[in-house]
C-alpha cells in the first residue's frame, strides 16, 4: 500500500454495536438467560425442599429468644422519654406532694 491509497472502510470494527449481528445475538442470549432463570426460580420455589427451609427459616425468624426480648427493653428503658411521658410524670409528683 502507498501512502495516497484511500483507507478499505469495510474492515473497520464498528464503534457501535447496535444494529449489528451482535447487538441482536447479544439481547437474544440476555433474554434467553432471564428468563430460564425466572423458571428454574419458579420451578424451584414449588419442590418441597424450598417449602421447608422456608418454613424452617421463617420460625427462626419469627420467634424471639429469651436475649432478643432483654435487648429489646433495654433499649426501650434507655429510649427519650416523649412530652406525654414527663407531662404525666410531673403530674404524678405534684399530685403525691400535694398528698403528703
Amino acid at each position: 500500500m502507498s501512502v495516497m491509497d484511500p483507507i478499505d472502510t469495510s474492515k473497520r470494527k464498528p464503534r457501535r454495536t447496535q444494529g449489528t449481528p451482535a447487538f441482536t445475538y447479544r439481547n437474544r442470549f440476555a433474554y434467553a438467560v432471564l428468563a430460564a432463570g425466572t423458571v428454574l426460580f419458579g420451578l424451584w420455589s414449588l419442590t418441597p425442599i424450598q417449602r421447608y427451609a422456608n418454613e424452617k427459616l421463617c420460625k427462626t425468624l419469627l420467634t424471639t429468644s429469651e436475649e432478643e426480648l432483654d435487648r429489646r427493653e433495654l433499649f426501650n428503658f434507655a429510649a427519650p422519654r416523649t412530652g406525654k411521658f414527663i407531662r404525666e410524670a410531673l403530674e404524678e409528683s405534684e399530685k403525691q406532694r400535694t398528698e403528703r
